[in-house]
């Protein structure tokens, strides 16, 4: 891994569900993916990526967890989808079976991972959406693997 953040530009939903494709494409289990965001800046349309890329077959069934907290989808690895907006801190995360999700080989991904950065793994895979109008996103990846860059390059 290089520590030089990577950033993407996405001009559409579909270019950042082909971004997340890319990422999940190089993904391999037991990452942990920290997504941060404001509201509407494509997490979850980045994620709907990231899952299909990871073998998730149907991305209607890949949903923001705001409410439910936690959705799993089954891929070629397990994918943990969470949602830390409405935690009010790590100690929330955990009684979630955070730790046991990261122990169990596959990918957790978790939207609003800022508000419990606390509770993320040192090893967590940072992940910065931002809004750069209607439909344009800037995406950056703080630390991407070589397989990531190579297949966001292609």
């Amino acid at each position: 891994m290089t520590n030089e953040p990577l950033t993407i530009e996405s001009h559409s939903v579909e270019d950042t569900l082909r971004i997340g494709r890319a990422i999940g494409n190089a993904l391999v289990g037991g990452e942990v993916i920290g997504l941060m965001g404001e509201l509407g800046a494509g997490k979850t349309h980045l994620v709907k990526g990231i899952a299909s890329g990871l073998g998730v077959n149907d991305d209607r069934i890949v949903n923001s967890p705001t409410f439910v907290l936690v959705n799993e989808y089954a891929g070629r690895v397990p994918v943990y989808h969470l949602d830390a907006y409405r935690l009010s801190d790590a100690g929330q995360l955990a009684a979630l079976g955070f730790d046991e999700m990261c122990d169990a080989g596959g990918v957790v991904i978790v939207e609003w991972a800022d508000r419990v950065k606390e509770a993320m793994p040192e090893s967590t895979q940072w992940i910065t959406l931002v809004s750069c109008g209607e439909s344009d996103r800037r995406i950056t990846i703080n630390v991407a693997t070589e397989a990531m860059r190579k297949n966001l390059s292609a």
